[in-house]
């Protein structure tokens, strides 16, 4: 019983680590992502006003 009771934290340790770097690496690409979107939306609107 003592066995299972260690290892429930350590495998709730290492299912949370890698979603913490999957949450930082999606933030990372939506960042890069979202830079070339937000300046073509600009262009387009720009591009309506002339």
């Amino acid at each position: 019983m003592e066995q299972e009771e260690l290892r429930l934290p350590l495998k709730q340790d290492t299912a949370a680590r890698p979603a913490e770097g999957n949450i930082a690496a999606g933030l990372v690409w939506g960042v890069l992502i979202s830079i070339p979107l937000w300046i073509s939306v600009i262009g387009w609107i720009m591009g309506i006003w002339r």
